[in-house]
């Protein structure tokens, strides 16, 4: 196209396209545009001029209608209802003064906008009038003549005017098709560079979360092979095995007391009946050895015993006598032996040490650094796989977006050279 040669000039080497950077592309088909639309402007003025000129004619045409007179030797009945179809005719004219009135402007789209009514309103005005015009013609051959002509000319000027309005109007859509097109394009080059954004951004948090949890699990490493873990693992050990040897403990307390199981139970019974009450004292001892054996041994059980063998002695308890001799020797191996005492000392040796490891455990912070160490790990491993599926699902948009950013640009080739039949390359 000419528009073409005089941007660029004629090439000497057919083989040589034309370049346009994609980011002047819009602006070079704003600019073609420009200068091919404006080529028709002055015809499309020229024919709304002659399109007005008709239209002045109008009045003139419905005046000499409405004050022609009948041919001779018409007929009384068609002259009538010739009469009654004239203003028919003239106010379908008038209504074509209004409608067929051409736009101020001279853009393609107005143009195409008009001849599209005009020719609608045309059309309206001769089926309205199609049957006037039968009778009109009869009795006013020569006005009708005038009317014929008149709109004839207008429907010829309009469509005149169409033709080649309607061929720029379609070009004028494919060029804002294009420009529509080279625009997705963009958009579409500015969601892969966010793509692109995200994806670098997400790679680099995964390397951060990364080089953390590698950095706890170093240091949790290090904590478990330290002389304090080592030493809490000792301690624990420690107090597990404490722990077990008190237990022990207690239970031979409390196999050692279970023989007076009955006794102590009648004792318990009596007292709170008020048949035989106890001290203050008796009575806290015997509750503790009811419940809790091993607390007893903190008090001195002589007057207790004492009470005991004197109760099953006398018969108050109500045991018996079979009952009573082995109350009576369990009662005496309790005062005869050592077991009471060296339990006694034992317990309270296992508990020395017991809280003293305790006290130490307790004092030192590995378990609670590592149980820290454990979770930051645990927290780090969540995070990493969350953003790792955000990192994945980028990646898969990103690589959608390029491959509709490389279907854009083949189909923009394509479209360019067709639209303006030149060998217009597109730099991306």
């Amino acid at each position: 196209m000419k528009f073409i040669d005089k941007l660029f000039g004629k090439k000497t080497n057919e083989d040589h396209p034309v370049k346009i950077k994609i980011n002047d592309l819009l602006r070079f088909i704003s600019d073609e545009s420009e200068k091919e639309f404006n080529e028709i402007k002055p015809f499309i003025r020229r024919k709304y001029e002659d399109i007005d000129l008709t239209l002045h004619e109008i009045p003139e045409v419905i005046e000499s209608l409405l004050s022609a007179e009948v041919v001779q030797n018409a007929n009384k009945r068609v002259e009538k209802v010739g009469d009654a179809n004239r203003d028919n005719i003239a106010n379908n004219l008038r209504s074509i003064t209004e409608k067929v009135k051409p736009p101020e402007d001279d853009s393609i789209q107005n143009a195409f906008e008009f001849c599209i009514n005009a020719k609608s309103a045309l059309k309206t005005v001769r089926d309205n009038t199609h049957r006037s015009q039968l009778y009109i013609k009869a009795i006013y051959p020569a006005e009708s003549q005038k009317i014929i002509s008149t709109l004839a000319s207008i429907e010829d000027q309009v469509d005149e005017l169409f033709v080649p309005v309607r061929d720029k109007k379609d070009r004028q859509d494919s060029f804002d098709k294009f420009s529509e097109e080279i625009g997705n394009y963009k958009k579409i080059q500015v969601q892969i560079q966010d793509s692109h954004t995200r994806i670098e951004h997400l790679g680099s948090r995964v390397d951060s979360i990364k080089k953390d949890m590698q950095d706890t699990k170093n240091r949790l490493n290090e904590l478990e092979n330290s002389r304090d873990f080592e030493r809490a693992k000792q301690l624990e050990a420690d107090v597990n095995t404490l722990k077990e040897q008190l237990s022990n403990t207690d239970h031979d307390i409390q196999r050692i007391f279970s023989p007076l199981s009955k006794v102590f139970s009648r004792m318990e019974k009596q007292d709170k009946s008020e048949i035989c009450v106890l001290s203050t004292e008796h009575r806290q001892i015997l509750e503790k050895i009811t419940h809790d054996p091993a607390s007893a041994l903190e008090h001195d059980l002589e007057s207790f015993f004492a009470e005991v063998k004197f109760r099953v002695e006398n018969g108050s308890l109500g045991l018996k006598d079979q009952m009573c001799e082995k109350a009576l020797q369990q009662v005496d191996k309790l005062h005869s032996s050592k077991d009471l005492s060296s339990l006694r000392e034992h317990r309270k040796d296992h508990s020395l040490q017991l809280e003293s490891a305790m006290n130490e455990l307790n004092s030192m912070s590995v378990y609670r650094d590592k149980e820290q160490f454990v979770q930051q790990i645990s927290r780090d491993e969540h995070m990493l796989k969350t953003t790792e599926n955000d990192l994945d699902t980028e990646k898969k948009h990103f690589d959608t977006l390029t491959e509709e950013s490389e279907l854009l640009e083949s189909g923009l080739s394509m479209e360019i050279k067709g639209l303006f039949e030149k060998d217009i390359a597109i730099e991306y």
